[in-house]
């Protein structure tokens, strides 16, 4: 536990935060702050990653969408495919006519 959410915790803990409340405001804007910055750097990396590879063979528009499933993996995660294979198969097989 770092040291400014000890402090934070001990603000709540001692019910003092009426008494200080510009410093508990900005302990909880500090603490909100690596949050936010690990999840853009962790974006950046990941696009640096994909175009790197895939610069030559893909397309921009492509390369973008592939980069924002990337990103939003958890999302995508929670998704069902199954649907979407199986009309893709059906619209794509070459049907066999039986004479």
């Amino acid at each position: 536990m770092s040291n400014e959410h000890f402090m934070y915790k001990t603000l709540i803990e001692k019910d003092v935060i009426s008494a200080f409340p510009n410093v508990e405001i900005a302990l909880r804007m500090y603490l909100v702050i690596m949050v936010t910055i690990c999840s853009s750097e962790r974006t950046f990396s990941r696009l640096i990653i994909i175009k790197n590879r895939l610069r030559t063979t893909m397309n921009e528009d492509r390369l973008n969408f592939l980069s924002v499933m990337s990103i939003e993996s958890d999302v995508l995660d929670n998704l069902s495919f199954d649907d979407i294979t199986d009309d893709f198969a059906e619209k794509k097989s070459r049907k066999v006519c039986n004479l």
